[in-house]
């Protein structure tokens, strides 16, 4: 399956629809003149660039700001890009966490079989090999080790106060993801979880 790199940040974000699909966050400043440090998402940001502009939420009450976005060059996370309206370093700086979203209209359509954006799992059920559900996903991050799912677990699991467990988005962990039909499959005994805890 297709696992292009995604960041999720901590930072306070509005609610994002389905029609935007992120392909990037911005990490940091570069230089004093308002360039941002951009970590992509995609394989393909040129293409994803392609009519030369993004949609930035900064605040968590913004409907979104269209922003015109140049490349500069890359960098070791990805990119430095201008992004109108940024003149300099400390502006750029503000905006860290904030990520960068196109329409998914805009995009090609994905054709390979089993590929897929990483928003398509959010709201996924999650099942244990036995194809028992134990909750939903909630978000995927990156922190810098690998991408992890959050998942809401069902109200029966209550081995965490926060009600969510993150696993790692990796092979031996996450068996399959199936768009389609709505769920992925992990499996927790491999992870170490505790099966003590399922209570049914």
């Amino acid at each position: 399956m297709s696992r292009p790199q995604y960041v999720h940040s901590r930072r306070e974000e509005p609610e994002i629809g389905p029609e935007w699909i992120s392909i990037g966050v911005i990490v940091g400043a570069v230089g004093i003149k308002g360039a941002v440090r951009l970590k992509v998402f995609t394989e393909d940001l040129k293409q994803a660039l392609g009519r030369g502009h993004v949609t930035i939420f900064p605040t968590d009450h913004s409907k979104g700001e269209q922003r015109a976005c140049t490349l500069l060059h890359k960098i070791k996370v990805g990119y430095a890009c201008m992004l109108s309206g940024v003149s300099d370093r400390e502006e750029a700086e503000a905006l860290k966490g904030v990520k960068l979203y196109v329409s998914r209209e805009s995009l090609p359509k994905i054709e390979e079989e089993g590929s897929f954006y990483y928003e398509d799992m959010e709201g996924l059920i999650a099942k244990d090999t036995a194809g028992k559900p134990f909750g939903v996903v909630a978000a995927i991050y990156n922190f810098g080790a690998g991408d992890l799912l959050e998942i809401k677990l069902d109200d029966d699991l209550a081995d965490l106060a926060s009600g969510t467990r993150m696993y790692p988005f990796r092979d031996e962990y996450v068996l399959e993801v199936n768009i389609d039909e709505g769920y992925l499959v992990i499996d927790r005994v491999a992870f170490g979880d505790d099966q003590e805890m399922d209570k049914t």
